[in-house]
């Protein structure tokens, strides 16, 4: 893959932060880079940007693509840990803007170093763990995890409504799991077909890379770290592309508004633009929504 994944509603995310050239600012996913390398252009050198990811690869990726300056810092880790994170590295500053984009980049789907993200990548094994520390990997997953276990995570992180049958044609023919083609192959067995329908192997991916990389747990605990963090009048922007995820993003800020702790940039989400959407189809289901820090 030689492009650059494209960075969804840069310019949203941009202006939400407002961001303030001297000012110090977080990207907690930062995939290629795209993102956090408009937000250091608009820094001067007395700004300060910290970028954050758990894929090693993304920041190999980034300190081989771009000039990485030293008002840039560049960390492997989880944003759950952003408050660690700042202590490893010396920085005492507040926040003036953190961004999280819980999307996945199309360099991950496309090139993912033999993980197993894509439904498409048929001869690729079943891990799907961004951080190659973390324990167990899709299969292992499959293989531990009961019937019934199997139902509720379908059904819970990837609201599946054929979870069952999935599950137990998964169970059945577990022996013969190995690689993405021969998961997608058994869930096409499970599907009753339908036309013009979706793959009907999307939602069992995104369920099990939830679980394997405890994502809703981590974006719970990153959310309250990073508006702890937040100098007065910080931004908070995070962009969703589920339900699940947006469903815990929404129900945070809100309870920080209701506790009269922050604000409300957008009375309603931003979304993509229909140019957007034409050039990059991918942005249809990206949510923007940005608290401000009272």
């Amino acid at each position: 893959m030689t492009k650059i994944h494209v960075p969804v509603l840069l310019e949203e995310c941009l202006e939400s932060l407002s961001i303030k050239p001297e000012g110090f600012y977080i990207d907690c996913t930062l995939g290629d880079g795209g993102h956090s390398y408009k937000m250091l252009s608009r820094l001067s050198s007395q700004g300060l940007l910290l970028s954050i990811d758990q894929d090693q690869h993304a920041i190999d990726f980034v300190k081989d693509f771009y000039e990485v300056p030293t008002n840039w810092i560049l960390v492997n880790s989880n944003f759950s840990k952003i408050s660690q994170i700042l202590t490893d590295k010396g920085i005492t500053k507040e926040p003036d803007g953190i961004l999280m984009d819980l999307g996945l980049s199309s360099r991950q789907l496309e090139d993912s170093h033999n993980r197993g993200f894509s439904y498409q990548a048929d001869n690729e094994p079943l891990d799907m763990r961004m951080d190659q520390k973390l324990g167990v990997s899709a299969l292992d997953m499959l293989k531990a995890l009961s019937e019934k276990e199997l139902i509720k995570l379908f059904r819970v992180y990837g609201e599946e409504r054929f979870a069952r049958s999935i599950s137990k044609k998964i169970k059945n023919n577990i022996s013969e799991i190995e690689t993405v083609g021969d998961l997608t192959r058994l869930i096409y067995g499970a599907v009753p077909a339908a036309p013009n329908q979706k793959n009907p192997s999307r939602r069992v991916f995104q369920a099990l890379r939830i679980a394997v990389n405890d994502e809703l747990n981590s974006l719970k605990q990153g959310l309250d770290k990073s508006f702890e963090l937040l100098a007065a009048n910080g931004r908070l922007s995070v962009i969703a592309f589920h339900s699940l995820e947006d469903r815990i993003v929404k129900e945070f800020f809100d309870k920080q508004v209701d506790e009269g702790k922050g604000t409300l940039l957008f009375k309603k989400i931003a979304i993509s633009s229909k140019e957007e959407l034409e050039k990059n189809p991918r942005a249809s289901s990206a949510k923007l929504r940005t608290i401000i820090k009272i």
